[in-house]
């Protein structure tokens, strides 16, 4: 897999990658973080990938955290 660059977003770290004819976008926090995978056939590049990443799509990742976070808390304090 190799990198490719960052996707600049305030909100959290975007990277891009690419491996295996695919592109690999993923968003992370200190603790946490989401891949998607997105084959090369379903996209024009690295551009139509980039583009993919609006901030629509940015606030449903975040609020994936949250819930990932209240998950993981629940989990480890159980009552």
């Amino acid at each position: 897999m190799y990198f490719i660059g960052d996707i600049p977003n305030p909100k959290c770290k975007v990277s891009l990658y690419k491996w295996n004819g695919k592109f690999f976008v993923k968003f992370e926090t200190p603790d946490l973080e989401q891949t998607f995978k997105i084959a090369e056939t379903e996209v024009g590049g690295e551009d139509e990938v980039r583009s993919l990443i609006t901030d629509e799509f940015v606030e449903r990742v975040i609020a994936r955290f949250h819930a990932m976070y209240d998950d993981l808390n629940e989990a480890l304090n159980p009552f």
